[in-house]
């Protein structure tokens, strides 16, 4: 049974998983790089994958380079690597062979497989065998592929047809398969991971981290029941538990459907499009998630004989002038930003639970109740680690820079699908507190009418949350008394967030020193709260040396002490996430001696190190907690 073409192509639908590709397209070469791909070719999420019975396609693939893009070239048979051409000795010549090509172990990125491949940039192949057993949903169930995540651009083939088109390096996908498998038949799997990012894309080529290519978080081969739970969003407003729950399928039109959330249960109906809204008193029994108290509640959905479980926080977060209030009461976001990337001597994005979980524990003994997951989508296991820890946080999708298309209508498109998707994905997640729509970007008019679409996007999914971005110190400077100067941030976006956010790096990309940090202030025109989404410094873990000497681990924690007290000090600021928690692959840090392809700003080095600066930020934090 197929998907219904609403739940296909609706950005705010349920499901949103793509169908195979129209037939016209089935056996064509990928779609060229050099333009977002179209709306309604993008394949979308299965949503909620954790809860689903499914089988690991993790794993061993094989692999091809194309590094000339050969294989878009027209189709020759020479090079169709998602055809397993397997011709006689005599011919026809074909020159590639799936069966003796090398082998790589999935989920990862390639750069880190091998040392030859540190930095291709460009289309890879892989490809596996993919067998369904008997079914184990009954009869009617529907067979649903489903990737995590593949960077940069992803094109799927089953049996030599293309089924699916997906840009975007962070956000998950999946395409319906139900009437393409065969019981028991070795169906043919291939994946191209195009790693290249075009003008239009987001981010585009120009990034300060590593743009590992490849399928670098889990795929599966999902089982779901013929109608199921499709969707859920559970929060709490206004002291009520309130569900909005969506339904799929062929009996999902007034289905009953039972909500259970600790020993609450709620009963209803769905109406004729299989959607409905549940909402009850929160009992006191229930009690609410926060960073001291990590509370989770085990929550599941009953309807059309399908059953989903979960475990979920209740929160608010809302603000009231220049406060932020959690729970109905101030608090201040101790935090720290942190990329998508192991500890480990060699930088990857192959990241495990084990992994994630090591980095926030690190987040919690710096001191944090907070974290800023840059620059992109993290993956949902961290989220959830997250949750279970009592860390806040902040998630962003990569409109990164100035170099982004804003005034394109495609790249637009592109960017509310990302958005759409992280949230549709993340919003029951309890430890999300902000969704932030940009990072560093310049203040024109294409980029405020982008983003506030985008602000205007994530108020509607999820009403529930915080809005922010992470400005550019776009201030005015002016006289302040006592002889500072003050940088007051009055970019126009800032009327449409809920938290100003900026990012400064005074006495680290500015003339200052860190003890001149004391003839500056900050402040913001907006009646909301502030705080600073980034600020650092440079420093070799080890280096020691005199404290006004650069790259050493005595100036990065000079420098810290001394923008500490100027946070401490500024009217109105309720959370820093300094940058960043640890040591992180960038090609574009070349320093020879100090960097040598790492941005050193971490706290931490990337083999676990800790820096004199990571004392220097827990002790103000222990303070403050």
């Amino acid at each position: 049974m197929r998907i219904s073409r609403r739940a296909l192509l609706s950005t705010g639908g349920a499901l949103g998983v793509a169908a195979a590709l129209p037939s016209p397209l089935a056996a064509s070469p990928p779609m060229p790089v050099g333009r977002p791909v179209p709306a309604d070719q993008q394949a979308r999420p299965l949503l909620h994958l954790h809860t689903r019975r499914r089988t690991s396609l993790n794993g061993e693939w094989r692999y091809i380079l194309d590094p000339y893009d050969a294989a878009k070239r027209g189709d020759n048979r020479r090079r169709t690597f998602w055809k397993d051409f397997r011709p006689p000795e005599t011919g026809p010549l074909v020159e590639y062979d799936w069966a003796s090509s090398p082998v790589i172990s999935l989920p990862r990125d390639w750069n880190s497989h091998a040392p030859e491949l540190l930095w291709y940039d460009g289309p890879v192949y892989f490809r596996r065998d993919l067998t369904v057993g008997p079914a184990t949903t009954g009869n009617g169930s529907r067979q649903i592929l489903a990737f995590e995540a593949v960077n940069y651009h992803a094109t799927v083939w089953l049996d030599e047809d293309r089924i699916a088109e997906h840009e975007g390096g962070f956000t998950p996908f999946a395409v319906d398969v139900t009437d393409r498998l065969k019981r028991g038949r070795a169906h043919g799997l291939t994946v191209c991971a195009d790693s290249r990012h075009h003008p239009g894309a987001i981010p585009t080529d120009y990034t300060d981290w590593q743009n590992y290519g490849g399928i670098t978080r889990s795929a599966w081969l999902v089982d779901l029941p013929a109608t199921h739970v499709a969707d859920w969003f559970v929060r709490l407003e206004r002291g009520r538990i309130v569900a909005d729950v969506e339904l799929d399928g062929p009996a999902a039109a007034g289905a009953s459907v039972a909500l259970t959330l600790g020993a609450l249960r709620i009963n209803g109906r769905a109406d004729a499009t299989g959607r409905l809204r549940l909402s009850a008193p929160r009992p006191r029994r229930l009690a609410l998630w926060s960073p001291e108290t990590p509370v989770l509640h085990a929550l599941s959905i009953e309807a059309g004989g399908d059953r989903v479980e979960e475990r979920i926080g209740l929160r608010t977060i809302e603000t009231r002038g220049r406060e932020l209030l959690f729970n109905g009461a101030p608090l201040f976001l101790r935090g720290i930003s942190l990329h998508e990337e192991p500890f480990g001597p060699v930088g990857t994005r192959r990241m495990t639970e084990a992994d994630a979980r090591r980095l926030l524990t690190e987040a919690r003994a710096l001191g944090c109740n907070f974290v800023r997951l840059a620059h992109y989508p993290h993956g949902e296991q961290t989220l959830r680690i997250a949750d279970e820890l009592g860390l806040i946080v902040w998630a962003e999708i990569p409109v990164y820079w100035e170099h982004i298309a804003y005034d394109s209508a495609d790249t637009l498109a592109l960017a509310r699908s990302m958005l759409a998707d992280t949230i549709r994905r993340d919003r029951n997640r309890c430890s999300i507190g902000l969704w932030s729509v940009a990072n560093e970007t310049p203040v024109t008019d294409a980029r405020n009418a982008f983003l506030r679409a985008l602000i205007a996007d994530a108020r509607a999914l999820d009403p529930s949350r915080l809005v922010t971005a992470a400005l550019n110190k776009n201030v005015d400077v002016g006289g302040a008394e006592h002889g500072q100067t003050r940088f007051t941030v009055t970019d126009p976006l800032g009327a449409d967030l809920d938290v100003i956010a900026i990012n400064q790096y005074e006495a680290w990309y500015s003339d200052r020193r860190p003890n001149q940090l004391g003839d500056i202030a900050f402040a913001s025109s907006f009646e909301k709260p502030l705080m600073f989404s980034e600020f650092g410094a440079d420093a070799l873990a080890g280096y020691r040396g005199p404290r006004d000497h650069l790259w050493t681990e005595d100036y990065q924690a000079w420098l810290y002490g001394e923008t500490l007290k100027l946070v401490a000090a500024t009217p109105g600021c309720v959370g820093l996430s300094p940058w960043v928690l640890k040591d992180f692959r960038s090609p574009r840090r070349w320093h020879g001696r100090y960097q040598h392809y790492w941005n050193r700003k971490g706290l931490v080095s990337e083999t676990g190190q800790r820096k004199l600066a990571f004392d220097v930020l827990r002790r103000f934090y222990e303070g403050l907690a």
